[in-house]
């Protein structure tokens, strides 16, 4: 039986951006990223889509990397966490990704 993973192209290369400007803070080997991770990264992008805090919370916890350093730089389809979360009416995760990033809500809708 053959299983094949559906991931939409925006959401594989947004991730790709952002695990490349995550390696760089710590490695001069940059340029690549294993298929294990970009899984990860993408899995954090769905669960923000889903509005689902548990699904974001085990996701954020799976790829090892802390909200933070997510908030500053995972972009899902051309967007931060935040907005994305904004942007697809997920009220609950965009909350959940303020409160761990110690961001004022307010200030972020902002700046849009």
């Amino acid at each position: 039986m053959k299983v094949s993973h559906r991931i939409t192209a925006p959401l594989a290369a947004a991730t790709l951006l952002v695990f490349s400007s995550i390696a760089a803070a710590g490695s001069a080997h940059a340029g690549t990223m294993s298929a294990s991770m970009e899984k990860k990264l993408v899995a954090v992008c769905e669960a923000i889509k889903d509005n689902n805090r548990l699904s974001l919370y085990r996701a954020i916890k799976a790829s090892g990397v802390s909200y933070r350093t997510l908030a500053e730089g995972l972009v899902c389809n051309g967007q931060d966490m935040y907005s994305f979360a904004m942007n697809n009416k997920a009220n609950e995760t965009g909350a959940l990704i303020a409160k761990r990033t110690n961001l004022d809500e307010r200030s972020l809708t902002a700046k849009r």
